[in-house]
């Protein structure tokens, strides 16, 4: 269960490296509409992106009380 935490919150920076670069992208060929789109898209994976982390903090956490 560990393992699935960090995977999907390597997935979320992933998604939000890749929101970021399309929004620079976007910028550079005049596509200002299209870049509010990926920056929107950036701000979501960013905010998914802490809210697991955090969940896998509290997870390893909850499982250390759990063995001790």
């Amino acid at each position: 269960m560990n393992k699935t935490f960090k995977i999907l919150e390597i997935i979320w920076m992933i998604m939000g490296c890749i929101g970021i670069l399309m929004c620079i992208y976007s910028i550079a060929i005049s596509d200002t509409k299209g870049a509010l789109y990926f920056l929107a898209f950036f701000a979501v994976c960013g905010i998914m992106f802490a809210v697991r982390k955090r969940q896998r903090i509290r997870f390893e956490e909850a499982q250390k009380k759990n063995l001790q």
